[in-house]
């Protein structure tokens, strides 16, 4: 007899076992002690390696034992997952899943989504009498509400099965390990922002010279300084637009738009036509909140 109770503490789904009665025997399929998850938490142990069933070496079955769970959580939110078994065709299934963060604490909390699970302390979710009865691909689905505060990432799931051939002994089952894990994702790094001109907002503009005379054809450039209203604020990144407001059949000015270098300055070239005469050529800069500020060069032309 004290043989058979210690069968007691491992995934037995299966009555009939000499001496030990039909009611103690259905709350072995019932669901199997804490402690079996094969976490470190657990000291590795499994019913593999407790004196149960361990005809065959831990994960050495041809059926598939899987996690299902998102790579990602938020504090507090509720996760469903699902522990399943895949190419099994055996009678009897069963499973205890647990949590732990990366200093081997559990970590959230486990409740059953319906009747095939049930809980202990919330750190251990496992089948129960109807969970154990699914035969060939079994699966369970439960949930798990993650942390309120943040633990050390990442969390690691940590569950076995149990794929039970029902011939009413712990015999010639086989016992499967598996891991899945989770991180926080308000605790991933982010890249570091690039600096924007809003770290120096435009504020002021000015040209190197306020007229400019040339001669039919003639070109030159300009340079346009944008600055957030001191000399050692220079807006790098600003946009500045070239037009020419009048006198446009006598004056031209290219490129139409420049982005300021990280002295602040954009440079345009002004070429005048074949017609004398005077051209005003504006250009503007927009800050972040469209406050625009403007600047002009009078362009005198005259004949060679």
């Amino acid at each position: 007899m004290k043989n058979h109770f210690k069968i007691a503490a491992c995934f037995i789904f299966v009555a009939g076992i000499v001496g030990i009665s039909a009611s103690a025997i259905f709350g072995y399929s019932s669901g199997p002690p804490d402690g079996r998850t094969g976490s470190p938490a657990d000291n590795l142990q499994t019913c593999n390696d407790t004196g149960c069933h361990n005809n065959y070496a831990l994960n050495s079955g041809s059926a598939a034992f899987s996690i299902s769970a998102p790579i990602t959580y938020t504090l507090g939110e509720v996760l469903s997952i699902t522990v399943s078994f895949s190419n099994s065709s055996t009678a009897k299934h069963g499973f205890e899943l647990s949590a732990l963060d990366a200093n081997n604490n559990n970590a959230g909390t486990f409740s059953s989504v319906d009747s095939n699970t049930q809980t202990s302390n919330g750190n251990y979710i496992k089948h129960n009498s109807a969970g154990s009865s699914q035969s060939g691909n079994a699966n369970w689905s439960v949930y798990w509400t993650a942390p309120t505060s943040e633990v050390q990432n990442p969390v690691t799931f940590y569950a076995a099965g149990n794929e039970a051939n029902g011939d009413s002994t712990p015999q010639s089952d086989y016992i499967y390990t598996e891991t899945a894990q989770v991180s926080n994702v308000s605790t991933t790094p982010t890249a570091t922002p690039t600096p924007t001109t809003s770290e120096c907002e435009p504020e002021a503009i000015t040209l190197d010279t306020k007229k400019l005379n040339l001669k039919l054809g003639e070109s030159k450039t300009v340079t346009v300084t944008v600055s957030g209203g001191s000399d050692d604020c220079k807006s790098e990144g600003a946009t500045v637009t070239a037009v020419v407001k009048t006198g446009k059949n006598r004056a031209t000015v290219n490129p139409a738009t420049a982005t300021t270098n990280a002295n602040g300055q954009a440079t345009f070239t002004i070429t005048a036509g074949q017609k004398k005469g005077n051209s005003k050529v504006v250009f503007t800069v927009e800050d972040s909140e469209g406050e625009v500020y403007t600047v002009f060069v009078i362009v005198k032309i005259r004949k060679k």
